[in-house]
């Protein structure tokens, strides 16, 4: 879990929803602005019950543990199914962006000016139409883009498991809500990753790898419930906002469901 954080936790104190949610930070090195008096902030102690939870879930491997540090998260860091989806901002609107022209592309429409044309990748080999994709609409050297980039691969990789050549005819509908589910379930697993601290010291590395995958299949099958209504519910094409908004709306229910835990 903490081999792939692109950016330390957030600093007691820090706003609920940090600047950076909606859009991309200053370079390195500026100084952030503090948060207004009555801006919502993170409690000085909200990780010390999930990195507990997270530490007795690597040693034992129990579920109701594992869930127990899940609903720690939800409940302290992420502040809840709005300020937890708010956080994830930015990301949404990359997966938005990604998963629009997927869509658009399937149903042989242009890219939007000055957006990446898809369709250019027809033909390349799927693994190498990935790595374009992600490299055209998460460039490096932005703040999370680690994170970001490693699920939209990820997520990609899932929809169009089984294929060996990039073939846009072939994007549907289905194909879309694949890797929209399973971006979600990425982004907020990363997320729990990123407040872990040290909670994997001491634990075998392979272990612990072994019930992060079964944490992460946690998240995924909450967000497989969680995304089915709101997909049933959704009207119109698969556009780019509107697939932003409802990657925002699975991801505030799936955190909403794990702070009951």
């Amino acid at each position: 879990m903490g081999t792939s954080q692109s950016k330390p936790s957030a600093k007691p104190g820090s706003p609920l929803i940090p600047s950076w949610a909606e859009q991309d930070p200053p370079p390195t090195g500026v100084p952030q602005p503090q948060p207004p008096q009555n801006e919502e902030v993170l409690e000085p102690r909200r990780t010390t019950g999930l990195r507990r939870a997270l530490k007795d879930y690597l040693k034992t491997g129990d579920e109701r543990i594992g869930r127990r540090a899940l609903g720690h998260y939800a409940r302290g860091s992420a502040g809840g199914g709005a300020a937890g989806a708010a956080r994830l901002g930015r990301a949404a609107r990359i997966g938005g962006q990604v998963f629009g022209a997927l869509s658009g592309a399937g149903r042989g429409e242009g890219p939007t000016p000055g957006s990446f044309d898809i369709s250019t990748l027809a033909g390349q080999p799927v693994v190498d139409a990935i790595a374009a994709i992600v490299d055209a609409f998460c460039p490096p050297g932005i703040l999370d883009e680690d994170t970001i980039r490693a699920s939209l691969a990820e997520s990609l990789a899932e929809a169009l498991a089984g294929a060996d050549q990039f073939d846009p005819t072939a994007l549907d509908d289905y194909t879309v809500v694949v890797a929209m589910r399973c971006f979600v379930a990425e982004m907020v697993f990363a997320a729990v990753a990123v407040e872990q601290g040290q909670a994997a010291a001491n634990i075998p590395p392979a272990q612990a790898v072994s019930r992060e995958n079964d944490l992460r299949d946690i998240v995924r099958e909450l967000t497989d419930v969680k995304a089915t209504p709101v997909l049933q519910q959704a009207a119109g094409p698969l556009s780019q906002a509107n697939i932003e908004i409802l990657v925002r709306q699975i991801a505030a229910d799936v955190i909403a469901e794990m702070a009951t835990w």
